[in-house]
C-alpha cells in the first residue's frame, strides 16, 4: 500500500502556479520590449556578431545556460527576443541547441539560486524604474525588472509543483516504468512539465540510481523524456507573439522529440555504453556521475546531428506554421563587399535593389495603418511594429554600405546616385516611423474606445487616398527613374498639404460648435503625420529629378 508523506494545500498551490505563471509571461513581455526601445539597433547587431552563424549560436546558448543554470531560462529568454525582433529564426535554433548542452553542466557546478538572483533583480529593476527620470536608465531598469520576473516565475512554478515529489507514490512511479522505456518517456515529460526542471528530475533519478532503486535503463527513459518536458517552457514563452517565436518554440519540441525518439530505438546498446563509461571510470559501482554522462552524451549527440538540419528544420517549420516572414525581407544579399572597390556601379545597383525592399516594405506599412485606423485588427499592430524593425534594420545596413563606396571611382552621375540612395534610405525609414505613429496614434483611440466623427472619417479616407497615390507614384518613378512621375509626386504633395489645411480649418470649425464631439483626439497629429510622409516622398522625387545632386545641410 502506497501511503502519502505530505498533505498538500490545493487551494494555495493552484494560486502560486497561476501567479508563476503570470509573472513568467510578462517578463517575457517586459523584456522584450524594454531591450527593443534600450538598444534597438545596438543590441541587434551585437547579437548579430555573436550568433550570425549557428555554430556561434550554439556556444552562445551553452554559456547562457551554464551561467543561468537554467535551459527553461535561456529558451524564454531566447523567445523573448525573437519576439521583440532582435534575433532571427535561425539565430534563435543555434542558441536553443546550444542550451540542451549547457544544462547537462549542472551535474557538475554549483546550481545558482534562481530565486537569490530573481528578487534582487525585481527589486532593483523597480526601483530604477520608478525613482530614476532619465529614460535610458528607467528602460534599463524595466528590462532587469523582466529578467527577474522570468526567473522568479519559473521558480515559483517549479518549487511549488515539487511538493509532488515528496509523495512515496511518485518515486514507486519512477521504479515500476524502467521495464517500460516508452512509458518511462512519457513519465519523465510529466514530471518535468509538471517541476519546470529537468535538473530537478535528474537529481531525483541520481538518487534511485546510486541506491540501486531503479535501473539504468529505466532512469535514461525518464531522461529522454525530461528533455521533451522542458519544451513547455518555450510553447509558453511563445503564445501570443509574432511567428517566428511559434517557430522557435516548433523547432525546439521537433529537436527534444526526435533526439529522444531516437534514443530510445537504441536504448538497449546506448545503456551498455553508458555501464562502460561506469565500469571504466566509476569503479563499476552505480554513481550520480553515471546518469551525468547519460546525459552529456545524449544531448551533445543530438546537438551534433541536429546542427546538419538546421535548414531544414527551419523550412520544416515555416510550413507547418503558416504566415507572412518577416525575417525572409531583411535580405541583403545584393550588398556585397567585394563590389565596393572592385565594381562600384554594381554595389550601386545592389543597394538599390535592398532600398526597393525597404519601399515595399513601407508601402505595406503605410496600407496597414491605413486599415488598422479604422479597424482595430491586433495583427495588423504587430505586423507593423516588426515591419518597422525590420527598415531600420535595412536602413543601417544599406547606409553602411552606400559611405563605404570608393568615391575616388565615381563619376558626377555615379556620386548623384550614392548621395541621393543616402537620402532615399533616409526618407524611408522616416516615412515607416510616421506610418508607425499612425498605428500608435490609433492603437491608443481603439484602446479608449474613441470612434472619429463622420465628417472627419470622410476627410481621412480621402487624405489616406492621396498619400497612397503619392507613395506608390513615388516608388515607381524611384524604381524607374522616371522623371515625369517624380514631377506627378510634387503635384500630389502639394494636394495633401492643401488638404491637411483644410481638414485642419474643419476641426477647428467642428470644435467650436455647442454639440462639438471631442472623439477627434489626435485628429491634427495624425494629419501632420501624412503630411510628413508627402513630404519625404517630395524629397524622393526631387533627387530623381535635379540631375546633379543638391542637398542644404
Amino acid at each position: 500500500m502506497i501511503l502519502l508523506t505530505t498533505q498538500i494545500d490545493w487551494l494555495e498551490t493552484i494560486f502560486f502556479i497561476i501567479g508563476g505563471f503570470g509573472l513568467f509571461i510578462y517578463g517575457i513581455k517586459l523584456t522584450g520590449d524594454s531591450l527593443k526601445l534600450l538598444a534597438g539597433n545596438k543590441l541587434k547587431k551585437v547579437i548579430e556578431k555573436t550568433t550570425d552563424t549557428p555554430l556561434k549560436g550554439i556556444f552562445m546558448g551553452v554559456f547562457i545556460t551554464v551561467i543561468l543554470q537554467t535551459s527553461s531560462g535561456t529558451t524564454a529568454l531566447t523567445i523573448s527576443l525573437v519576439r521583440a525582433g532582435l534575433m532571427t529564426l535561425p539565430q534563435a535554433v543555434g542558441i536553443i541547441l546550444g542550451a540542451n548542452i549547457g544544462t547537462t553542466v549542472t551535474s557538475f557546478l554549483i546550481g545558482l539560486n534562481i530565486a537569490a538572483i530573481s528578487l534582487p533583480m525585481i527589486g532593483v529593476g523597480a526601483m530604477a524604474y520608478f525613482f530614476l527620470n532619465i529614460k535610458k536608465y528607467k528602460r534599463l531598469g524595466a528590462a532587469i525588472l523582466g529578467f527577474g520576473l522570468i526567473f522568479y516565475g519559473l521558480d515559483l512554478m517549479g518549487t511549488t509543483l515539487k511538493v509532488f515529489l515528496d509523495f512515496e507514490l511518485f518515486a514507486n512511479v519512477f521504479v515500476r516504468v524502467s521495464d517500460l522505456p516508452i512509458l518511462g518517456v512519457l513519465v519523465g515529460a510529466v514530471f518535468t512539465f509538471l517541476i519546470q526542471s529537468s535538473t530537478g528530475v535528474i537529481g531525483i533519478l541520481q538518487s534511485l540510481y546510486e541506491t540501486g532503486g531503479i535501473p539504468l535503463v529505466g532512469a535514461i527513459a525518464i531522461i529522454l523524456g525530461s528533455n521533451i518536458g522542458t519544451t513547455i517552457t518555450a510553447f509558453i514563452a511563445s503564445i501570443g507573439g509574432s511567428v517566428a517565436a511559434k517557430r522557435t518554440a516548433l523547432i525546439h519540441i521537433i529537436f527534444n522529440v526526435l533526439g529522444s525518439v531516437l534514443f530510445l530505438i537504441v536504448i538497449v546498446p546506448y545503456s551498455m555504453f553508458i555501464l562502460f563509461l561506469q565500469d571504466t571510470f566509476l569503479g563499476g559501482e552505480p554513481a550520480a556521475m553515471t546518469l551525468s554522462f547519460a546525459h552529456i552524451f545524449f544531448n551533445v549527440f543530438n546537438t551534433i546531428v541536429m546542427y546538419f538540419l538546421i535548414k531544414q528544420l527551419v523550412s520544416f517549420s515555416k510550413r507547418a506554421i503558416r504566415g507572412e516572414d518577416t525575417d525572409d525581407l531583411v535580405s541583403v544579399d545584393s550588398l556585397q563587399q567585394s563590389l565596393l572597390h572592385d565594381s562600384p556601379p554594381l554595389a550601386l545597383e545592389g543597394a538599390k535593389k535592398v532600398i526597393l525592399t525597404m519601399g515595399d516594405i513601407v508601402l505595406t506599412m503605410f496600407a496597414d495603418s491605413v486599415k488598422y485606423s479604422f479597424e482595430n485588427d491586433k495583427k495588423l499592430l504587430e505586423k507593423g511594429r516588426s515591419l518597422e524593425e525590420i527598415v531600420d534594420t535595412l536602413d543601417q545596413k544599406t547606409h553602411d554600405y552606400l559611405v563605404k563606396i570608393s568615391q575616388d571611382d565615381l563619376d558626377d552621375r555615379l556620386a548623384h546616385l550614392q548621395s541621393s540612395y543616402v537620402d532615399a534610405i533616409r526618407d524611408f525609414e522616416r516615412i515607416a516611423d510616421h506610418a508607425q505613429n499612425l498605428f500608435d496614434f490609433f492603437e491608443y483611440r481603439h484602446e479608449n474606445k474613441q470612434s472619429l466623427s463622420e465628417e472627419a472619417v470622410q476627410g481621412l479616407e480621402e487624405l489616406y487616398a492621396l498619400a497612397t497615390d503619392t507613395l506608390q507614384t513615388m516608388y515607381d518613378a524611384f524604381r524607374h527613374n522616371d522623371k515625369e512621375k517624380a514631377y506627378r509626386v510634387i503635384k500630389l504633395e502639394d494636394e495633401i498639404d492643401e488638404m491637411v489645411r483644410t481638414q485642419r480649418r474643419k476641426f477647428v470649425q467642428r470644435t467650436k460648435k455647442p454639440d462639438a464631439q471631442t472623439d477627434d483626439e489626435l485628429f491634427v497629429d495624425i494629419l501632420s503625420n501624412v503630411e510628413r510622409i508627402g513630404d519625404h516622398s517630395e524629397n524622393i522625387a526631387l533627387n530623381i529629378i535635379h540631375e546633379r545632386y543638391y542637398h542644404d545641410v
